[in-house]
């Protein structure tokens, strides 16, 4: 295998798409603790979540090897792009360098990352065929990343209210966007024998679901902002508008669709939900570290977020010949039929 046909295999598990989100959680974790904001303390905040988030992507596509090579024969590992092993030796690989900067970091931070390690394993070997339960487990993962940014700084009493809002909130998100991604793939996980929420329940409960998911995401924000420093809270406030002006504009369509969903209508949504936690992210770094780190930061993850989904999704999700066809025309009505 030519080493060009090996990295794309390998950026393709990376999710680029997905890769900015958790270490901005993170970060945002700890700039919200309000301790002192040591940059090496800042950096881990950030690197250790992303390690651990590739790690979970390399070890959840080997968990989920089988039932991709029925449904999504052209991902990396079903595709023998990516051999088996290597992916374990990779996500193990990951899974070691966030042991370590875990355990740097002192016993709240190696607690955090030995709940995320659990929580992934969970995840993809068990929990992600039994419906809201693996959602839940897998949208743990979020609050998770960002206790453990939070405990890599000195926290003070008076931040706890605000965490733990915030906890709330990303818990909630990552459920939904998870279970909007159930939505996505619901022939292969039924023929799989995975017993996820749409499958189990149907569309109409799995989309009644997502939908009071991101009206607890905004309810616990918005009490995060309220119970925030008063200077730092209209900024925050102005972005958590954003997020839920972006938030119906993705819901809207599944709404409009439940009775019938197409795959694309499911990936379109998860794609505007993947960029709408980017921003809802970077207004918690926001809470702590100001208003220009933020946009300083928002503004190219968005951007490359963006970009990598334009380039990388349709392909990854639905295979060349869809993806083809979504670039072979310039309307975008008719990717929703796209076999």
């Amino acid at each position: 295998m030519s080493a060009a046909r090996a990295l794309r295999a390998h950026l393709e598990t990376w999710r680029p798409y997905t890769l900015w989100y958790v270490g901005l959680v993170g970060l945002g974790g700890a700039a919200v603790a309000a301790g002192p904001h040591h940059p090496w303390r800042l950096l881990s905040a950030w690197a250790a979540p992303t390690v651990g988030w590739l790690g979970g992507h390399y070890l959840g596509d080997w968990f989920d090897r089988e039932l991709d090579a029925g449904s999504k024969p052209h991902r990396p590992i079903p595709s023998d792009r990516l051999r088996a092993r290597t992916a374990v030796a990779c996500g193990c690989a990951c899974f070691a360098v966030l042991a370590v900067l875990a355990v740097a970091g002192g016993w709240g931070t190696g607690t955090a990352a030995l709940l995320a390690g659990v929580g992934i394993v969970a995840y993809s070997r068990w929990l992600k065929a039994r419906g809201i339960a693996g959602n839940l487990v897998r949208g743990a993962l979020g609050a998770v990343a960002l206790l453990y940014g939070a405990l890599a700084v000195p926290i003070p009493s008076s931040a706890w209210p605000v965490l733990l809002a915030l906890a709330v909130a990303f818990w909630a998100h990552d459920t939904m966007s998870n279970l909007v991604g159930a939505l996505r793939d619901i022939d292969g996980d039924r023929a799989g024998g995975y017993a996820t929420l749409p499958v189990r329940r149907g569309v109409p409960v799995a989309v009644r679901t997502v939908v009071t998911l991101h009206a607890v995401t905004l309810g616990a924000a918005l009490t995060a902002g309220l119970l925030a420093r008063p200077d730092a809270r209209a900024a925050y406030l102005a972005t958590l508008l954003v997020v839920a002006v972006t938030g119906v504009a993705a819901l809207a369509p599944l709404v409009t669709r439940r009775g019938g969903m197409p795959v694309t209508v499911a990936l379109r949504a998860h794609s505007v939900l993947v960029v709408e936690r980017v921003v809802l992210a970077s207004a918690v770094v926001g809470l702590g570290l100001g208003v220009v780190v933020q946009l300083v930061l928002a503004l190219p993850m968005v951007a490359l977020t963006w970009w990598a989904q334009r380039g990388m999704r349709a392909r990854y999700e639905l295979g060349p010949a869809s993806a083809g066809l979504a670039l072979a025309t310039h309307r975008r009505v008719p990717l929703e039929d796209a076999p």
